[in-house]
């Protein structure tokens, strides 16, 4: 039986793995750092994520985005800009694993950002000023996230981004999820939570009150869940 051939790529990867003393894949050994993650496989093959202050790995070691690939400061709209990017706070991928969400913290700002994984880019998704940023719900078909601020005042709003939305500022791709109620509302009392995605609309919750919010066309109605 003749001699079966190992491909040439691996053939390729596996000399240059002796000629540089390095050692193989399966050494256990973290890949350099220089590497970055086959962004082509899905959110499974990607998570867990390793979040820390300066980079985001992925579960093979990978790294996905570094501090130096955010800006230092985001662009809320055309007039208003804040610094809000000394480290990593949190991060998360799409379930088409296209795209990463991430979270960088300043000296008193929040910032959301969403990565396209293929380019590497940080855009401004979401700012908080004064408060703090968490990473909520993916739509069914990646293309919208849920960001929930809390601002200094205690209170806790959402923001849908639409990734087919995304520019220069957050203003072009955020939109702000409001009841109805909301300027009825003291402050601490607007404590609003994502429940669930369904058919491209969101359900969340605000006062004890069930809404839904369509990104398309900006309405929210009351839910009957």
């Amino acid at each position: 039986m003749a001699p079966r051939r190992l491909p040439l790529a691996l053939t390729i990867a596996t000399a240059a793995l002796v000629l540089s003393g390095c050692p193989s894949p399966g050494d256990g050994e973290p890949p350099p750092e220089a590497e970055t993650a086959d962004t082509s496989q899905p959110e499974a093959a990607l998570a867990p994520l390793e979040v820390g202050d300066e980079q985001i790995r992925a579960a093979d070691g990978s790294v996905l985005v570094g501090i130096d690939d955010v800006p230092n400061t985001i662009r809320v709209d055309q007039q208003a800009e804040f610094g809000a990017a000394d480290r990593f706070q949190e991060a998360t991928i799409s379930p088409d694993g296209a795209w990463l969400a991430v979270v960088t913290t300043g000296a008193a700002h929040s910032a959301g950002w969403l990565v396209r994984m293929d380019a590497r880019q940080p855009r401004p998704a979401a700012f908080q000023y004064g408060g703090n940023i968490t990473i909520g719900l993916w739509s069914e078909d990646s293309r919208r996230l849920v960001f929930v601020q809390e601002g200094p005042a205690g209170g806790r709003t959402l923001t849908v981004v639409d990734a087919e939305r995304l520019g220069e500022t957050v203003e072009e791709g955020a939109m702000p999820v409001r009841s109805p109620e909301h300027d009825e509302l003291a402050p601490e009392e607007r404590i609003y939570e994502a429940l669930a995605w369904s058919n491209g609309e969101l359900l969340f919750r605000v006062g004890g009150e069930r809404w839904i919010f369509d990104p398309d066309s900006g309405e929210v109605w009351p839910s009957k869940q």
